[in-house]
């Protein structure tokens, strides 16, 4: 391929990928404002300023779209939740801790994931078979385990845990208040009181000594 070849097909990549995140958040305005259910692949296009035959050159329909939305919000999630240089070079605990301050903050400030929550339930169940969401909180799942084990070793948790299904009570207790803060029906979980209550009850299980 000649240089000048090489060079058209970059800025062609390049113009594609523009037009494809243009598209996304387009699509991401849309769902927040008016949530997946009463957006429609016109509205998309509209709002992205481009034609419906050009969504469609990017994405099979709104199912898809949807999917590399949340694959893309759940990528700024974790990085806006994971804590630097854990688990190393601080207290597993301390970082557990910030990391859960940290997701709420996310998910109380960004209107997409409160208006999937809370206009679009039927979207939430389907969620759950969304590779982009299994693959997050299996990561999400490993980071734990390698943090308990981490701390277990250090000296920092009590050595009789068992590290998997400590794991699983930490990640249980994370998505309940994630859910609960955009569906606060039964408990407001936005009361930082709750928040910092519900940290000292799981602390004093795994840390040794009760901290």
């Amino acid at each position: 391929m000649s240089v000048a070849n090489s060079e058209t097909t970059g800025a062609r990549t390049e113009r594609a990928e523009r037009t494809r995140r243009r598209i996304l958040d387009a699509a991401g305005h849309c769902f927040a404002a008016s949530g997946y259910a009463k957006t429609t692949v016109e509205e998309i296009a509209l709002q992205a300023g481009v034609s419906k035959g050009l969504v469609y050159h990017h994405f099979r329909g709104k199912e898809q779209i949807l999917e590399a939305v949340l694959e893309r919000t759940l990528a700024d999630w974790d990085a806006a939740t994971r804590t630097a240089n854990w688990p190393g070079g601080q207290s597993v605990l301390l970082g557990l801790a910030e990391m859960h301050r940290a997701t709420l903050r996310y998910a109380r400030g960004n209107p997409l994931v409160r208006a999937l929550f809370q206009n679009d339930p039927l979207v939430l169940l389907d969620m759950r078979g969304s590779a982009a969401v299994r693959r997050s909180l299996e990561e999400f799942r490993a980071q734990l385990v390698e943090a308990i084990r981490a701390g277990v070793e250090s000296g920092e948790l009590r050595e009789d845990l068992d590290v998997e299904r400590s794991a699983e009570v930490v990640r249980i207790l994370h998505l309940a208040f994630i859910e609960h803060l955009l569906d606060p029906q039964w408990i407001d979980a936005s009361d930082e009181r709750l928040v910092e209550a519900s940290l000292d009850v799981l602390f004093r299980g795994l840390a040794r000594g009760g901290r």
